[in-house]
């Protein structure tokens, strides 16, 4: 009787964790503005400096670094990953729309602009392309001759 009452509180537990968190919602994304850099070097270079060794192993990979001086990493997925390793995009200013993870200084990214001198380019992601200026996708996978 005891394993069974105990089995039964094990089975309220687990069904109570899997309702404490909601999947993510394309409405539960945020804009941030800031500045893509070299995350090793920009540690590397604040008072007390890490040993950041970011060619050795992490190749410069980049984050955002906001106006407050927040240093977000990108979630390391298809569209992550690009952004992580786009060399072009170091020292843009950047806005990536988002997923954060404040407690751990991470962002999933969505989308995001570039600015170009006094304009912003949006650029969507295409699971068979990768990432293009200015397309929009609707928030789908694909962009329009993808989908044809």
């Amino acid at each position: 009787m005891k394993t069974l009452a105990l089995m039964a509180a094990l089975v309220g537990i687990a069904v109570a964790a899997q309702d404490k968190f909601k999947p993510r919602d394309n409405k539960d994304r945020q804009e941030i503005a800031g500045k893509i850099v070299c995350i090793g070097c920009t540690l590397a270079n604040q008072a007390g400096g890490a040993d950041a060794q970011c060619t050795l192993h992490a190749k410069h990979a980049q984050g955002l670094l906001a106006s407050d001086g927040t240093l977000w990493t990108f979630v390391d997925n298809a569209k992550g990953h690009t952004v992580m390793t786009n060399g072009k995009l170091k020292d843009k200013e950047v806005k990536i729309l988002g997923w954060q993870f404040a407690k751990a200084q991470y962002i999933e990214v969505s989308k995001y602009q570039v600015k170009d001198g006094d304009k912003w380019v949006p650029y969507d992601y295409c699971k068979t392309c990768g990432w293009e200026a200015n397309h929009d996708n609707k928030d789908t996978d694909l962009c329009d001759d993808c989908k044809k």
